[in-house]
């Protein structure tokens, strides 16, 4: 990219680390990076930037590093609004009982206050980018564009009790919601079936056809549980990855939500397709869903991303948690202690995240050219002192308190861990009257 012969540049980050996540995973020290028009403009010395660019605006690093806007490949965002209602039983007493919930409950108005909420628990944990599959998702979308956060969301298909009317609205806005956010800058349309146990072959067929007329990412859930398996067996005969088999819906376009029952024929059919996966420990381990074979999958040459689920069953949205967990677990139940080391653990909530969303030509590494979507974390804490790896610390010792500022297409959404685009006492109050009233 060109510099122009002013050198004017929108935002300078200088004088810190900077872990690129590029191919050749560079880390860099007293580094700078220069910010303009949304993207990434310049990487390189500090001495050398100060000389080249004057700023509109400058983030000295001293003490700190800049690292890629993590990205979360799997939520449902406004269920902050039941954060803690439903605890300690199996998935699908879970979800019997968050349905009936959400059915009595829910409206534009209060899931708008819950991706609010969301969004800002993300930033304040580090994550830019984020996919949700959720109820109302236009008013989401909004949301998302007026706080200026990265989403992936789109039409979300499933025949669930109790949302009749909503599902023939569903079906109604679905097309508009697609041609209406071509192009939108932030948003990244796709299309989502809840799961095979909750969609007919007739909605599986509909979905396929958007999917592939449009060139779209699919994201579903997939064999989270044994009782999931059971009931994909009941209604289609088969197990759940040769259904999504069956319909054409494998492939590099395709993202897995949790994916903890898989046979070895079925990880290799992942693979074969180029089938992403978004792993999310927290919620599985709550919902005694069982432990993904994340090692597999990644020796079998799967992409594998990391997602927290919905804040109903995490409880947190806390990416870098859930990053630690998805380590330490597959090093216990395996046996190994290198498997997952902290670099890919690392890749997984970075680069790795934003291939499975097919956004990786865009963001998940920090590379001239790509979109300034970037999270700066203080490395001067206590919990980080001394530092011999970077990944290291990012993955098994980090806290969440330790993020000071998070860009997003070179816009920056939190400075010294205040939000800038969003309201956050005004969403905590409204949020608190909702659980007060309502639930």
């Amino acid at each position: 990219m060109m510099i122009k012969e002013t050198n004017r540049i929108d935002t300078l980050l200088t004088g810190g680390t900077i872990i690129t996540m590029n191919p050749e995973r560079q880390v860099l020290h007293d580094a700078a990076l220069a910010v303009h028009e949304g993207k990434i403009l310049w990487i390189g010395d500090a001495s050398e930037a100060e000389s080249r660019f004057t700023a509109g605006g400058r983030v000295d690093l001293q003490g700190r590093v800049v690292i890629p806007g993590l990205v979360n490949t799997h939520g449902h965002w406004a269920m902050t609004l039941m954060r803690g209602l439903v605890d300690d039983c199996p998935l699908e007493q879970w979800l019997g009982t968050i349905w009936r919930v959400e059915a009595a409950v829910l409206s534009p108005e209060t899931v708008v206050t819950g991706s609010e909420l969301a969004i800002i628990e993300m930033l304040r944990s580090g994550t830019t980018c984020a996919a949700d599959m959720y109820w109302y998702y236009p008013e989401v979308t909004e949301t998302s564009r007026r706080a200026g956060f990265r989403i992936v969301t789109g039409p979300s298909f499933a025949e669930i009790e109790g949302f009749e009317d909503y599902r023939h609205t569903n079906q109604m806005i679905a097309i508009e919601y697609l041609d209406h956010y071509v192009d939108v800058p932030l948003v990244h349309p796709c299309i989502q079936a809840h799961s095979a146990y909750t969609t007919s072959p007739t909605t599986l067929e509909h979905v396929m056809g958007l999917v592939h007329d449009r060139g779209l990412l699919f994201v579903t859930h997939a064999s989270e549980s044994k009782g999931e398996l059971e009931l994909v067996q009941e209604k289609h005969g088969a197990r759940p990855i040769a259904v999504l088999d069956k319909f054409g819906l494998l492939s590099e376009r395709t993202l897995l939500a949790h994916c903890v029952h898989l046979t070895d024929e079925e990880i290799g059919r992942l693979a074969e397709t180029g089938t992403s996966v978004a792993h999310c420990p927290s919620s599985n381990l709550k919902l005694s869903s069982g432990i993904a074979r994340v090692a597999d999958m990644l020796a079998q040459g799967v992409n594998v991303s990391i997602g927290t689920d919905g804040p109903a069953s995490n409880n947190d949205l806390d990416l870098f948690h859930e990053a630690q967990l998805a380590a330490l677990v597959q090093k216990g139940v395996t046996g190994n202690p290198k498997v997952l080391p902290a670099e890919k653990v690392f890749s997984m909530l970075t680069i790795d995240g934003a291939r499975a969303v097919g956004l990786d030509d865009i963001i998940g590494s920090l590379e001239v050219g790509k979109s300034a979507d970037l999270v700066v974390i203080d490395f001067n804490s206590a919990n980080l002192t001394p530092c011999y790896d970077y990944y290291s610390h990012l993955i098994y010792a980090l806290s969440i308190g330790d993020v000071r500022d998070a860009m997003v297409a070179g816009q920056m959404l939190m400075k010294d861990r205040q939000m800038l685009t969003l309201d956050e006492a005004a969403t905590r109050a409204e949020a608190n009257r909702i659980a007060r009233e309502v639930f």
